[in-house]
């Protein structure tokens, strides 16, 4: 989107757009920016927060009357608001919906751990999926088990995991990363109480053996020799701020 602006800037057509990576928006010295604070994939804040969208859209689309461009950074002032994980909003706080100690089952490794997961939050994703009558549709066409057996290979030293499907190993690894990710996310959301964007990004990405594993294996993909698989495992498989703990001594832009 950032190229796009340049473009349609220089046809003499003003553009304004949401950041969520500060550091990118300024060395690309995009043209009027609004920078938010909220998680990665959701540029409006939280779901189901319809004034507080239409807040952050008016935000960006005031920057157009701005005289002082065309390079404008600004930050929006007030952090997402919590997401609802309970119809009683005076409920107790959030807090991590199930504990994971001893939870690597029958399996070995880490893909049993994940598995063992899956099991202890299947209950709090069905409470997620019934109040709102929906769960989000899986992207990769591949089950979970499925994916994380991939995985597992993959992070394992496999250059061409056993996994059923059609599509390049970048895009099922992405759609099934981010299908497990969404999966979580609702089970968070199923527990009472509520929490912030943040908060539910940090027990997934700091808490939970699936974000250990995405990590092992963006791991093996970063060191590819294949240029485009390692910057793949390096920049798009864990957000910057998590890759210390889960990625350490890989740079993203090495």
């Amino acid at each position: 989107m950032g190229a796009v602006s340049h473009f349609l800037e220089d046809e003499g057509i003003a553009t304004t757009g949401i950041s969520l990576v500060r550091v990118n928006t300024e060395r690309m010295e995009l043209p009027r920016f609004l920078w938010v604070p909220f998680e990665l994939g959701r540029p409006f804040g939280a779901p189901h927060e319809p004034d507080f969208q239409r807040r952050v859209l008016r935000a960006a689309l005031g920057l157009l009357e701005r005289r002082d461009g065309p390079v404008v950074l600004e930050d929006f002032p007030d952090d997402a608001p919590a997401v609802a994980g309970a119809d009683d909003d005076d409920g107790p706080g959030w807090s991590c919906p199930v504990s994971f100690s001893g939870a690597a089952g029958n399996d070995a490794g880490l893909a049993g751990e994940v598995l063992a997961e899956l099991r202890r939050l299947a209950p709090w994703q069905e409470v997620y999926a019934a109040r709102r009558g929906r769960s989000a549709p899986a992207a990769s066409g591949l089950n979970h088990e499925q994916i994380i057996r991939g995985l597992s290979e993959l992070a394992g030293g496999a250059n061409d995991p056993s996994v059923a499907t059609n599509l390049p190993l970048p895009e099922w690894v992405r759609l099934g990363c981010d299908d497990l990710r969404t999966w979580y996310m609702e089970a968070a959301q199923g527990r009472p109480g509520r929490a912030t964007s943040l908060e539910l990004r940090d027990w997934f990405w700091r808490e939970t053996a699936l974000a250990r594993l995405i990590g092992a294996s963006a791991v093996r993909l970063a060191g590819s020799e294949h240029r485009a698989l390692g910057m793949f495992g390096r920049r798009a498989m864990v957000p910057r701020v998590y890759m210390d703990d889960l990625m350490p001594g890989v740079e993203p832009y090495s």
